[in-house]
């Protein structure tokens, strides 16, 4: 687990320092803006906008003024440097901090999900277990109602309902045989069609061959009326008639071989039939056999488990004899020994004991002091009597039954020898000590008191008498004893182990209770064992056992030992007689006691099942041996069986290759008859006359009609063929159907006999499977308790798991808002830092951009200056440029010549090709040299112009140059534009206004590195 301590003082005078830093910052960036925004640059400012007298400001003062500013806006970015790096190590360490609690976190979550799996799976196995148990108890459910039923009448009717399941099997079987037969028989049909239709196709082949044929021989007889075509035709009548001659041979070789091909098949089919035969009666007998040697093999486990259960009960019964539990008291403890000290014993407290009163006491004390050897005898049964859970609150009825039918079978002997009637159990008394038992932990009463309350308590009176009233008692007496569960709780044997050992220290060392549970436990005082009443009031002592468990207390579980006496124990009227002669409240419905004699009748009745299952078992075991040797020879059988049917069918099939090979060769042979016979035709022809090839051409013109008809009819037989295949197919389909629908039948019957055998068997085995079943529900009980205290255990770990995830998640919450806070803390520095940065770098950019400023003007002045001077020459030299006319060197105005745009426009407002103004406003030609009044002539004929004569003329007492000229178009440089000089306030005015947004201006002079 994490936590985080915080000094919240610290907290306190941190955040005072922060906010004085960031107060200082803020100072200084506003001073730094001021000095900018009234500060010029010396070097740029005209004389006449300088403050003069009282108001100037000298350079010193500026400087020195810029310097402080400069020193201010550095230290604030030292400062605020300083703060954000703190800041960042503060941050870091709580991100650090961050990432180990998400970390932890992380682990914790993960820790989680794998428990919660570890508890899915034990609440799974819980919920298997509970439902093993579930299984269980409906199985002892059902075996408990199959006892009830298991009468000769019924056995008697099972037994009739087997043999008619029998019947019922055996017709299922015979009819499905019938279908399958009738499959087969379908079957076979189903093949004779699909033969057909194949025969069908080829016939439809063979006429379509004919046709083709016929087609041929037309054609041929067609050619053979060409008389160059003669002694083909003849060669080819005489080839055609031995190629017949040749396919009666074959015909008749084929012929031999489908009959002999038919004897091969016949005999193979038998030898298949044979096999098939063998084959089915084979797997008819495996099938058969298999089901017995299952059904014998099932039988085997069935007595094998019911021999089982009656061993282990024979055992059982054999142990619980060999270790019967009784207590034998010493000699002289009789009633009226016990009697005799009462009465003395109450003499000596009041004072009036007599020698002969102190002599009974000392022969009762010396009666109980002698030593007996008493001693438990554990048994197997008892041990594997296992109580749910260990919890002795999951008693059954039949377990808390044993309980008190076990105690009055230690105390009714010793009741018999004192004279005291016995003890009675019935489900009334067991109830009444069940109720006092929950009274206890109602009231959390304990005897010895608890951890928080040593105080001895006794019994608890009022609940006593409260479940007395409950079921119209007057009083419910009481033997109780501590620490019951001291030899566990986890089975029967250690109950009454306990409760052996308790009674005998409540028999024979109860002196120190005056002896009153050793007179409540064998009615010493009277069969009422009450002072007020006597024998003859009682014919009925009934007895009930118990267990409480309450938290807390000294002594641990308490055992109840809880006495009823009727009629005298009813509610009485005042004369004390019975108000009621009956109490409809208890039920007084017996409980068996076993005594040795009864344990010895059910170990004689066991023993008869025994040799009864083990007879069984015996005849299960030569029937299952029979059953496997029968299905083994009967499987070898199967073997070579199919073996046969196997080599039967792999017998090569002959009769179909041959008939095959036949009608080929005859196909062959009708072919090549016609095609002979139309051969001799032609050849008859082809020697005769024109009539006779016309005949030729016209029977072959008829055979071709015959064999297109024939044609037609193939096909239709071959449709008709196909259509009757369809109609056997779903003849088959339907059969097929049935067979399968008596195939379920069979397997319907199979499972109604299985039924009717199990319920058979089932009945007759009713009390062995009754116990089966309860060592069943015994054991899947005894199998819930280790997985449920498991689950509890993995529950216990889950919680535990949760508890520390919602520690981490706690802690990731804590560290996530201190480090949100540290970053704040960063964040506001680096803004600090930034503000600052943005301070020093204005002074920084202002000083560049003064520095700038005052570069540019004295380029400026320079530029104007040597403009001034190239101007000057540029007069002095020639042409120039004044305003918008053109002068020469004397200054003499050129007349026809204007500028405009930059350009020399003539008297025509053409440009004038060839000339330029350069910068100075000079006339210059292509090569850049000014021309004046001597070479403009020749600079335009140089530019292949017409040119006119220059004549010069006096107008007015100036001279004019006018120059006639004829220019093609020409292109002309732009002549800047020139005029008057800027003024240096406004440019330095206009970049001191500029100045107002010193923080957003970067970049004009060098920058600054931090």
């Amino acid at each position: 687990m994490f936590y985080v301590c915080f000094d919240k003082g610290f907290i306190k005078r941190r955040k005072s320092l922060m906010k004085k830093k960031v107060l200082t910052t803020t100072i200084a960036t506003g001073l730094m803006a001021a000095g900018v925004l009234t500060t010029q640059n010396p070097a740029s400012a005209k004389a006449d906008t300088v403050p003069t007298g009282d108001n100037a400001t000298s350079t010193n003062e500026v400087a020195t003024q810029k310097s402080d500013a400069k020193t201010i806006a550095q230290n604030n970015v030292n400062t605020a440097q300083n703060n954000l790096d703190k800041a960042k190590a503060d941050t870091q360490n709580a991100s650090d901090s961050l990432q180990q609690a998400k970390a932890n976190e992380t682990t914790a979550q993960k820790a989680v999900d794998e428990q919660t799996n570890k508890v899915a799976d034990a609440q799974s196995n819980v919920d298997k277990a509970q439902a093993d148990v579930t299984t269980a108890q409906n199985e002892l459910t059902a075996a408990q109602e199959n006892a009830k039923n298991a009468t000769e009448t019924n056995i008697q009717a099972a037994k009739d309902n087997v043999a008619t399941q029998e019947q019922n099997v055996a017709t299922a079987q015979d009819q499905a045989k019938q279908a399958n037969d009738a499959v087969t028989e379908q079957a076979n049909k189903v093949a004779d069609a699909q033969s057909n239709v194949d025969k069908a196709q080829a016939d439809v082949t063979t006429a379509q061959n004919n046709v083709n044929a016929a087609q041929k021989t037309v054609d041929d007889a067609k050619a053979a009326m060409d008389p160059a075509n003669v002694q083909s035709t003849v060669d080819a009548a005489n080839k055609a008639e031995a190629q017949v001659n040749q396919d009666k041979q074959d015909v008749a070789t084929a012929q031999t071989n489908l009959e002999n091909a038919k004897a091969a098949d016949a005999t193979r089919q038998t030898n298949i039939d044979n096999a098939k035969k063998a084959v089915n009666t084979a797997q008819a007998n495996v099938d058969f056999s298999t089901k017995q040697a299952q059904e014998m093999k099932d039988q085997l486990n069935k007595y094998q488990g019911i021999k089982d259960t009656a061993q282990k009960e024979v055992d059982g019964l054999n142990d619980k004899l060999s270790n019967v539990n009784t207590i034998e008291l010493p000699k002289g403890y009789t009633k009226e020994a016990y009697r005799a000290w009462n009465e003395a014993n109450y003499k000596k407290y009041i004072g009036t004991a007599t020698a002969e009163d102190l002599q009974a006491i000392k022969n009762w004390e010396d009666i109980t002091s002698q030593e007996v050897n008493n001693n438990y005898k554990h048994n197997k049964i008892d041990e594997d009597n296992k109580i749910l859970n260990g919890d002795i609150h999951n008693l059954t009825q039949s377990q808390l039954e044993e309980l008190a039918t076990f105690t009055a079978s230690l105390l009714n002997p010793l009741r018999k020898q004192v004279g005291s009637i016995p003890l009675e159990v019935s489900k009334g008394s067991v109830k009444i000590a069940q109720d006092v038992a929950k009274k206890y932990e109602q009231d959390n009463w304990t005897a010895w008191g608890n951890v928080k309350d040593s105080t001895f308590k006794g019994h608890d009176i009022n609940g006593l008498v409260e479940v007395a009233n409950k079921y119209n008692f007057q009083d419910i007496g009481e033997n109780l004893g501590g620490n019951a569960l001291m030899y566990g709780s986890d089975n029967m044997d250690q109950l009454k182990e306990y409760t052996y050992v308790i009674l005998v220290d409540m028999l024979l060392h109860d002196g120190d209770s005056n002896w009153g549970h050793a007179r409540a436990a064998l009615g010493l005082l009277n069969n009422a064992d009450s002072y007020g009443g006597d024998d003859e009031q009682v014919d009925h002592a009934y007895i009930g056992v118990s267990f409480d468990n309450i938290p807390g207390a000294l002594m641990g579980s308490q055992e109840h030992f809880n006495f009823m006496y009727t009629p005298y124990g009813y509610v009485l009227n005042e004369d004390n007689t019975a108000r009621i002669s009956t109490n409809d409240k208890f039920d007084a419905t017996p409980v068996a006691i076993l005594s040795t004699e009864d344990l010895v009748t059910q170990l004689n009745t066991a023993k008869a099942k025994l040799a009864s299952a083990t007879d069984a078992l015996n005849k299960a075991k030569d029937a299952d041996t029979q059953a496997q040797q029968i299905l083994a020879k009967n499987k070898v059988e199967l073997t070579t069986a199919q073996d046969n049917l196997t080599k039967a069918q792999n017998v090569l099939v002959q009769t179909e290759i041959a008939q095959k090979a036949l009608t080929d060769v005859q196909n062959k042979l009708a072919a090549d008859t016609k095609i002979n016979e139309d051969a001799q035709a032609k050849k008859e022809a082809a020697l005769g006359d024109e009539a006779a090839k016309q005949k030729v051409l016209d029977q072959a013109n008829a055979n071709l009609a015959t064999a297109q008809k024939a044609l037609t009819d193939a096909q239709a037989k071959q449709k008709a063929a196909e259509n009757n295949l369809s109609a056997e197919k779903a003849k088959l389909a339907s059969l097929q159907q049935v067979a399968n629908e008596k195939i379920q039948d069979v397997k319907a019957a199979q499972v109604a006999l299985d039924d009717a055998k199990n319920k058979l068997a089932a009945l007759e085995n009713a009390p062995l499977l009754v116990k089966a079943a309860e060592d069943k529900l015994a054991a899947a009980q005894k199998a819930l308790d280790p997985v449920e205290n498991v689950l509890v255990s993995e529950k216990a770990k889950l919680s535990a798991l949760k508890q520390d995830l919602a520690d981490a998640q706690a802690d990731v919450t804590t560290a996530q808002k201190n480090y949100d806070e540290k970053l704040a803390i960063q964040t506001k520095a680096q803004t600090d830092l930034d503000n600052a940065k943005k301070v020093l770098q204005a002074i920084y950019d202002r000083e560049a951009l003064e520095a700038q400023i005052a570069a540019q003007e004295k380029a400026r002045e320079e530029a104007e200056k040597k403009a001034a001077e190239e101007k000057a020459q540029a007069e002095k030299n020639g042409y120039h440029v004044d305003g918008n006319k053109v002068v020469d060197e004397n200054g003499n105005q050129v007349s026809n010549w204007t500028v405009k745009n930059g350009q020399i426009i003539d008297n025509k407002g053409k440009v004038v090709s060839g000339l330029t103004i350069n910068k100075a406003g000079a006339v210059v030609n292509k090569t850049g040299q000014q021309i004046n009044s001597k070479n403009v002539v020749d600079n335009l004929q140089a530019n292949k112009r017409t040119q006119a004569p220059v004549v010069q003329s006096k107008v007015a007492g100036k001279t004019y140059v006018s120059t006639v000229v004829v220019p093609e178009k020409a292109k002309a440089n732009a002549l800047p534009q020139t005029g008057e000089k800027e003024s240096k306030t406004t440019l330095v005015g206009a970049i001191l206004v500029g100045l107002g947004s010193l923080v957003g201006l970067f970049g004009l002079g060098r920058k600054k590195e931090y």
